[in-house]
């Protein structure tokens, strides 16, 4: 089956409401292909790999997370850049690419499906990046030990977390941002949250979680954020009736 590659491109740019996000990545369609898809690999960076294995399978297009247009990285094709969309051209595969709609998408979203995950509920948007609210605080019905979130961690996002136990012993409210966001521990903080689960650590967010008392999970910005492109191969083999899938690297950071 031939789809329109615009019939593609307006599904997501509606559903995930592209053009009300200030964001470095210019979301959208990144690179176009003959007009037609006739199947779909969705991944979270649109690296080199993604796309040799996009086109192994056949796919000629690619949805992704972090795509290959940040602000006017691609004024000069050359290098790397020419190796990605030559690649790309050749192949006829088109890239589209999401990034802070994905992760703050209330259904769809890298945060929200984190959340489902976990198994936590009663979801309201919080943690304010560029003027826009980009995750989730969400509860548990009872509280559970923080050893027992941690475990949950594991099992459902990754197995191979780093724990920052500075805070109270029971868990009952949660902040979730995918991705890089240790430092939005201090608005996790602010926010009386007895847990925050985000994706990549570093020095700044040990001294925060430390300073203000604050547990904190990293569980790799790779893991955290491959249920956003996940939960879109499933939107657009329903609403559009075409082949999708989700490939998955297994990336420990």
């Amino acid at each position: 089956m031939n789809t329109p590659l615009q019939a593609l491109v307006s599904l997501l740019d509606k559903t995930l409401a592209i053009d009300t996000f200030r964001d470095a990545c210019n979301n959208g369609l990144q690179i176009a292909n003959g007009g037609t898809v006739t199947k779909v690999v969705t991944g979270v960076d649109a690296s080199l790999r993604l796309l040799k294995e996009a086109a192994a399978r056949g796919a000629d297009c690619v949805v992704c997370h972090h795509g290959l247009s940040w602000g006017d990285s691609l004024k000069r094709i050359t290098g790397l850049n020419h190796r990605l969309i030559s690649f790309a051209i050749e192949h006829n595969i088109a890239v589209y690419a999401v990034h802070l709609p994905l992760d703050a998408h209330p259904r769809y979203g890298n945060n929200a499906r984190l959340c489902k995950a976990l198994g936590l509920t009663h979801l309201r948007p919080a943690f304010a990046y560029h003027g826009e609210s980009i995750g989730f605080t969400a509860s548990y019905s009872k509280a559970i030990t923080f050893d027992a979130f941690c475990e949950r961690v594991r099992k459902a996002v990754n197995p191979e977390i780093r724990v920052l136990d500075f805070g109270k012993k029971s868990v009952k409210t949660v902040g979730v941002v995918s991705g890089g966001a240790s430092d939005m521990i201090d608005q996790a903080a602010d926010l009386g949250l007895d847990a925050y689960l985000t994706g990549e650590p570093s020095l700044q967010g040990y001294n925060q979680a430390e300073h203000l008392c604050q547990n904190v999970v990293f569980a790799g910005h790779y893991a955290t954020e491959t249920f956003g492109v996940r939960a879109l191969s499933a939107l657009i083999a329903q609403k559009l009736r075409l082949p999708a899938e989700f490939v998955d690297f297994k990336i420990p950071y």
